[in-house]
């Protein structure tokens, strides 16, 4: 056998009562907000369902006869999927493990918690054969598992495992690991006659893969994935720094580049999104659970920062502070009308995707029809961007500009068809990897395309493309209709202040004087 198990039962005059699943995050200090946060972080292992299941199977459940607890992925022997070890060697080999801490209503005959396979496993069918099949009976199905356990007998007695009455099960399995993945759900159910479909009881589901704080409370398909947060957020982290930097040298000249100053609040809210990611992660590498909050907080962060690029994209397609200093109300009003759509349906599909999904489902979430309408959005918004580079394109006499925006274009197009391609890469992937290759594809995308942005707008490379006007402009470049001559086209002033001598040569193309933004004290 495959199979390995120890049960055991545990006494309790008040019955099991569930442990809240709180979430301490510990004290942040001077020595950074991750080092810290991993620090204070509890010794755990192992992925953690826990939770209460009463009334009928139909109230939690789209299958009459199956509630579906949770769902995990074991790996391959030794890591390494394909790998083959004769039967005499594969018990000393590590084991995945699976512990279950669960207590029934004696009231209630007949129920049991069961373990399915995601493909068929010796003689049983694979989950997509059983999960909402109708035609099946309750006692069909359970017959496909791999396993069932017991929390009440056929007369409504508890199950007693050490000949006596005990209030709860602790039951442990080692599983052995073979050459592919193997992904399981977990499910309660009841198929006694009297009591079809009853439910009431408690259950703490324990996981754990082989190996380490790393990947031993990890899925097969997440392994790896805090791994890739972590390089996306020092990468994103470095090229927000860098922009602070640019930035503040501006600042300190008195100059405004408003392109930077958007890119930089996009870079932050990325690196952001990626630190709350690792907060969840470690947690729950820790926990074997993370607080659901953060993980919405950094989704709508994420989301908030993508649409602040293709907002750019927009705006330079249209030749801000390129072209124009100022663009014309009815060009706003359509990029705002735009976004404002996008927004409305993100937000809609994301709602009725997340009330009607099912959660036994083996779709990708990349896979499913509201992915599908949010693709079809953002490839009519890249063909909005395209008519406007099409249109400003051809009213730009720079041969330098024409060269700006052809190369603009190109990362434009990388940036909003960047969706559909993970939705592709997904599809043509296998089931047990697609979500760690899709999230280290979308993340490898977002960086190099932001690095790319960023080294465009460096004031040292912007002075080719951009009008850089003094500090009192900005603003006015933004929002306002108000006539402010770019410095470029005023008489050459002298500056008092050292650190803007640094971009000077921003005003020296083509023979311009020097642009800089403060006078002396003579000159006022």
């Amino acid at each position: 056998s495959c199979w390995e198990s120890r049960m055991s039962g545990s006494r309790s005059s008040a019955g099991w009562i569930p442990r809240p699943a709180g979430i301490f995050w510990g004290r942040l200090g001077i020595r950074g907000v991750l080092a810290l946060a991993l620090l204070a972080l509890p010794a755990s292992v192992a992925k953690v369902l826990e939770g209460h299941v009463t009334g009928s199977a139909q109230l939690h459940s789209a299958d009459p006869h199956l509630v579906v607890l949770g769902t995990f992925g074991f790996e391959c022997i030794m890591g390494t999927c394909g790998k083959t070890v004769p039967e005499a060697e594969a018990a000393f080999f590590e084991k995945g493990m699976i512990h279950i801490e669960a207590h029934g209503d004696p009231f209630i005959k007949g129920q049991e918690i069961a373990m399915f396979s995601s493909e068929p496993w010796v003689n049983k069918s694979a989950w997509k054969q059983i999960w909402r099949n109708r035609q099946l009976s309750c006692a069909a199905k359970r017959q496909h598992a791999i396993f069932t356990l017991p929390l009440t007998t056929s007369e409504g007695e508890p199950v007693d495992y050490r000949a006596s009455n005990v209030d709860a099960v602790d039951f442990y399995h080692a599983l052995r690991l073979s050459s592919r993945p193997l992904f399981v759900h977990i499910v309660a159910l009841n198929c006694a006659p009297e009591y079809q479909g009853a439910l009431s009881m408690y259950y703490k589901v324990t996981l754990q893969n082989p190996g380490g704080w790393w990947g031993a409370q990890f899925s097969y398909d997440d392994q790896s994935i805090l791994r890739t947060h972590i390089l996306a957020f020092l990468a994103l982290g470095a090229l927000a720094a860098l922009a602070a930097h640019s930035l503040i040298g501006l600042q300190a000249a008195q100059l405004s580049h408003p392109p930077l100053l958007v890119l930089g609040g996009a870079l932050g809210g990325f690196a952001l999104s990626h630190l709350l990611d690792i907060f969840f992660y470690a947690d729950y590498a820790s926990h074997g659970h993370g607080p659901e909050g953060v993980l919405v907080m950094s989704e709508v962060l994420s989301t908030c920062s993508d649409l602040v690029v293709m907002v750019l994209y927009l705006m330079l397609s249209q030749g801000w502070r390129i072209t124009d200093d100022h663009m014309p109300q009815r060009d706003q009003m359509l990029i705002g009308g735009a976004v404002l759509v996008y927004c409305v349906c993100y937000v809609l599909i994301y709602t009725v995707d997340y009330a009607l999904r099912d959660p036994a489902d083996e779709v990708y979430v990349l896979l499913t029809t509201g992915a599908f309408f949010l693709v079809l959005i953002r490839i009519m918004l890249f063909a909005l961007c395209c008519l406007f580079f099409y249109d400003t394109y051809h009213r730009e006499p720079s041969v330098q500009k024409q060269t700006f925006f052809r190369r603009a274009i190109v990362s434009c197009a990388i940036w909003f068809l960047q969706l559909p391609f993970t939705c592709l890469i997904a599809a043509s992937t296998s089931s047990s990897t697609r979500h760690r290759v899709a999230t280290g594809w979308m993340a490898t995308v977002n960086t190099l395309t932001l690095a790319y942005l960023l080294y465009v707008f460096q004031p040292s490379r912007a002075k080719d493309y951009f009008t850089i006007t003094a500090t009192g402009n900005e603003l006015a470049g933004l929002t306002s209709d108000m006539d402010d001559e770019p410095m470029r086209d005023r008489p050459p002033l002298r500056s008092s202040v050292v650190e803007s001598e640094r971009y000077a040569p921003l005003a020296e193309e083509r023979g311009r004087e020097p642009r800089l933004a403060v006078p002396d004290e003579g000159m006022l």
